[in-house]
C-alpha cells in the first residue's frame, strides 16, 4: 500500500459512517468503493452520494479491490464483524467498543493476532488537538510523576432510547474513550475500579440497564488515581475535559468555546459558549485519524490504537458494570 490510494470498504451507514464517508471524501489518499448496512436503502443513499455501491457484506469482504473496511456498525456487531474481516485478511478500523464483553472482546484479539491483519479501533480521542497536546506534554515530563487523572465528558442532550439499548451501556458508549484516553496519556494499564451509577435524569434508562450519570476511580498500575464523571445531559453544550495532577504541576485539556473572542462592554465580558453538538467539537479528530490510520498502513510504526487497546478498554467497562452491581472495588482482568 506505499503511497497508493486506499479503496475502503464502510460497513454501517447511521450516523456514524456517515461521518467515516465524509471524511474519506475529504482525504486525497482514499476512495470509498463499497458500503454495507443491515438496511440496503441506507447503504445506497450513502454510498450514493460518496460514488460509491452498496453491497453484502460478505461481497465487501470477498473484494479484492478493497485495501480496508470501516466498521461503523451496532456495537453488537463490531466484533463479529472485526473477526470477519480478519479472516478475510482485510486491516480494518472498528469504532468503539470493540465488542460487548471480555470474552468475546479476547477472542477478537486472538483471531486477530492469528491472521497477522492490523486492526485498529477508533478511539479518536487520541487524534484531537488538544488532548494530543496534553499527552506531548505529559511524555515531555511536565506533570513529572502522575499522581490523579480526572476525566469529564458530558454530552449536551439525551441520546433515543432505542439507540441506549443497542449501544452495550453509558461505560462502554461513552467510557470507552475515555478509559483508552487515561491508558494512553499514562502510559499505563488499570488495576482496579469503583464505579457507581444512577438514572438522575431519566428513569427509562434504567429500564434498558443503564444509568445517565456515573462516578468512577480507576487505580492504575503504577499507582495514579483516574476519576471519570459522566453525564449524559448538560444544560449549555459538550463539555468534555481532561485534567492531569502530578509531582510536576498541572495540566489541563479544556472544553474550548467555540470561538476565541471576547467582548467587553462596560462591566461585562461576554463570549459564545461550548460547542453545542459533540461531533462540532470532534469533527477534525475524526479527518486525522483516517489520515493516521492510512499512514500506519503504509508505514507501520505502532502508534496507531489497536484491538488490543479496545480489549483494555472493554475490561474496564466491564469491571466497572460488576463494580456497579455490587457495590464494591473490582479487580481488571486483562488476560486475553
Amino acid at each position: 500500500m506505499q503511497g497508493s490510494m486506499i479503496n475502503f470498504g464502510l460497513v454501517g451507514a447511521g450516523t456514524i459512517g456517515k461521518v467515516h464517508a465524509g471524511c474519506i471524501a475529504r482525504s486525497d489518499s482514499a476512495t470509498l468503493r463499497l458500503v454495507h448496512d443491515a438496511d440496503p436503502a441506507a447503504a445506497a443513499s450513502l454510498g450514493g452520494a460518496h460514488g460509491a455501491t452498496a453491497a453484502a457484506l460478505d461481497e465487501l469482504l470477498a473484494d479484492p479491490e478493497i485495501d480496508a473496511v470501516i466498521i461503523a456498525a451496532p456495537t453488537v456487531a463490531h466484533g463479529r464483524i472485526a473477526r470477519s474481516c480478519a479472516d478475510a485478511g482485510k486491516a480494518f478500523l472498528c469504532e468503539k467498543p470493540i465488542d460487548v464483553g471480555r470474552r468475546s472482546a479476547a477472542a477478537t484479539v486472538r483471531r486477530v493476532r492469528e491472521t497477522g491483519v492490523f486492526g485498529g479501533m477508533g478511539f479518536n480521542r487520541r487524534h484531537d488537538a488538544q488532548h494530543r497536546e496534553l499527552f506531548d506534554a505529559i511524555s515531555g515530563g511536565e506533570a513529572g510523576n502522575l499522581e490523579m487523572m480526572l476525566f469529564t465528558s458530558r454530552t449536551q442532550a439525551l441520546p433515543d432510547l432505542n439507540y441506549i439499548s443497542a449501544s452495550g451501556g453509558q461505560l462502554r458508549d461513552k467510557g470507552a474513550h475515555f478509559f483508552d484516553l487515561a491508558c494512553w496519556l499514562s502510559n499505563d494499564r488499570p488495576k482496579e475500579i469503583y464505579a457507581d451509577g444512577a438514572c438522575l435524569i431519566d428513569d427509562a434508562f434504567g429500564e434498558h440497564g443503564d444509568c445517565d450519570t456515573a462516578m468512577i476511580i480507576v487505580r492504575m498500575s503504577k499507582g495514579a488515581f483516574c476519576h471519570f464523571n459522566f453525564s449524559r445531559r448538560t444544560t449549555y453544550g459538550y463539555d468534555e475535559r481532561v485534567e492531569v495532577f502530578g509531582s510536576g504541576g498541572r495540566l489541563e485539556s479544556r472544553a474550548p468555546l467555540r470561538h476565541d473572542l471576547v467582548r467587553y462592554k462596560g462591566d461585562r465580558m461576554i463570549s459564545v459558549g461550548l460547542h453545542q453538538v459533540w461531533i462540532d467539537r470532534m469533527a477534525p479528530s475524526y479527518d486525522t485519524q483516517l489520515a493516521a490510520f492510512i499512514e500506519e498502513l503504509r508505514n507501520p510504526t505502532g502508534s496507531f490504537p489497536t484491538v488490543e487497546d479496545g480489549f483494555v478498554a472493554e475490561a474496564i467497562a466491564e469491571a466497572g458494570e460488576l463494580s456497579m452491581k455490587e457495590r464494591r472495588s473490582v479487580e481488571i482482568d486483562l488476560t486475553v
